[in-house]
């Protein structure tokens, strides 16, 4: 009897599922695809359609312990694990049920990088575009903050002058034998790599625009106006910039650069400035440095440059730049390695004659040097940074280049290199990503402290401290991979604790039903601010 109610319930269970898509995927052949509007909260209606950034609910009488919410979720969030709880269902013999943890969070100074800059956490606001793990720019759709209690782990990796600090358990993407996963921040041990994504997309420019203002005289007075100015993306205005960048300070009438006198890059400059922007340039010796200024007295060529910053700590390309096809970026990173980079070739050992090749670019600007990084990568040369500081005077920051990408990069700034040095197998560029060992592992006890997190449309993830980083997204995948229904998403949002166990929902705290679940609420949504109240 028991034998024919199993067949009769499997085929109810075959013909009900029989008009439904499928839920699994024919791998490889077939890749999910995680694009598209997705989840999402009705602000209009004060809502939370399913998917909403709300809690799961679970229902004990339809799952079997199949463990297909947790595998969905290991690929992505890494927010589920099964716990097993005795409750007597026949239809989960193992007694394993999922439980979800919510709380993912970083402190409010982790620096995140932006298509507009690097911002602090505590500055990013909806709608601006961060780094994802894919090397895309996508838009901020939400914000988040609470107090935590309970450990802070951070971590210090080779070249990479930013410590990241996370909850414990962060997923943060790691490299090892396996490929890429998402592990959490108190799985991570010493020499554990991490990684940052290098950047995949690319914008093409063939003009550049910008305004400057242009003074009238008349009689006693005058007036100003505003002016609009084109120039063409040419390999000479691209070394212009990179030799300001360098060398180079602006006021609001004029541009020098300043140079040791090295004839090939004083002849440079003059050529690039009257092909690009038709100017004179003037020669004043610099009895102070024994060098060189190359001064243009022209407000348009000032106005240019000076958004580049004017000041050698705040220099720094436009975050778009870094877009830029890559015979754009060789050409800027030509001309600041040519003004304020140099080439090393020490022997480190006089019987075997062993040496290291190196190549060097010194900034002031903690900024820049993070674009140059990123930007060499964007051409196939991996690089470190390391911050010196130095005693009365401004901190610096190097980007160093080792073999094996040495070669490459005598190439791009045209300067001969050996081909025998020893490589630095440390620092690796595997599966678009710079993969990093940890150096460095610091934890430390927090109570009511405050931590803040985003949600990033489509990827899901963000660059911390130049390391990509994860956070249970509410994506749906854990319910799309249920084949019973036993897991649902509510429009419950309540997810607010005071410590790290009150965002741990366990089994019997998935199962109770929300309060306000099927009920409309009374919201203020700011979209700016990325804010919910509600009654």
């Amino acid at each position: 009897m028991g034998y024919i109610k199993g067949v009769l319930v499997a085929t109810w269970s075959g013909v009900r599922h029989f008009f439904h898509p499928r839920m699994t995927l024919r791998y490889p052949e077939q890749k999910q695809d995680l694009e598209g509007q997705g989840y999402r909260y009705d602000a209009r209606q004060g809502v939370g359609l399913p998917g909403f950034k709300g809690r799961h609910i679970l229902r004990f009488e339809k799952c079997t312990g199949c463990q297909l919410c947790a595998i969905a979720c290991d690929g992505v969030a890494v927010a589920i694990d099964m716990q097993k709880v005795e409750k007597g269902k026949p239809q989960n013999k193992k007694e394993i049920w999922p439980a979800v943890d919510y709380g993912r969070c970083v402190p409010p100074s982790t620096p995140i990088i932006t298509i507009d800059g690097v911002k602090p956490m505590s500055e990013i606001r909806v709608g601006d575009k961060v780094l994802t793990h894919t090397g895309r720019f996508r838009k901020v759709t939400r914000l988040f903050s609470r107090l935590y209690t309970g450990k802070l782990y951070t971590f210090k990796t080779l070249g990479n002058y930013e410590p990241l600090t996370t909850t414990e358990d962060h997923p943060i993407l790691t490299y090892g034998e396996n490929g890429i996963s998402w592990v959490f921040a108190n799985q991570i041990e010493h020499r554990t790599y991490l990684t940052r994504p290098v950047i995949a997309e690319e914008m093409p420019l063939n003009e550049i625009r910008f305004t400057y203002e242009l003074y009238h005289p008349a009689g006693r007075g005058g007036s100003f106006t505003a002016e609009l100015a084109t120039l063409q993306s040419t390999p000479e205005l691209m070394r212009l910039i990179g030799y300001y960048l360098a060398e180079g300070a602006s006021d609001s009438y004029r541009v020098s650069f300043d140079i040791h006198n090295e004839e090939c890059l004083r002849d440079d400059i003059i050529t690039c400035i009257s092909k690009v922007f038709g100017e004179n340039v003037s020669l004043q010796p610099d009895p102070d440095s024994l060098g060189l200024k190359l001064v243009v007295e022209s407000v348009r060529v000032a106005s240019f440059f000076s958004q580049f910053g004017r000041d050698s700590e705040d220099k720094q390309v436009r975050w778009w730049m870094v877009l830029l096809p890559g015979e754009n970026i060789k050409e800027i990173i030509k001309g600041e390695f040519l003004g304020d980079g140099h080439y090393s070739d020490r022997c480190h050992h006089l019987k075997t004659a062993m040496h290291s090749d190196r190549f060097t670019i010194r900034t002031t600007s903690k900024t820049l040097a993070l674009q140059i990084h990123l930007m060499l990568a964007r051409v196939g040369i991996l690089s470190s940074i390391s911050a010196q500081k130095q005693k009365g005077r401004k901190s610096c920051y190097s980007v160093s280049v080792h073999t094996p990408y040495v070669r490459k990069m005598g190439e791009l700034v045209g300067v001969s290199t050996r081909s025998d040095g020893v490589s630095h197998d440390y620092v690796h560029l595997r599966d678009g990503m710079i993969v990093t060992p940890v150096t460095k592992i610091q934890v430390q006890e927090v109570k009511d402290y405050l931590v803040q997190n985003i949600e990033v449309e489509e990827d899901n993830s963000y660059v911390a401290a130049n390391i990509a980083v994860h956070n249970c997204v509410f994506c749906g995948l854990c319910v799309d991979a249920c084949p019973f229904d036993a897991l649902d998403m509510t429009n419950d949002y309540e997810l607010a604790a005071y410590d790290k166990m009150g965002l741990k929902y366990t089994p019997d705290m998935l199962a109770v039903p929300p309060k306000l679940e099927g009920k409309k609420y009374k919201v203020k949504f700011d979209t700016e601010k990325g804010v919910v109240t509600y009654d």
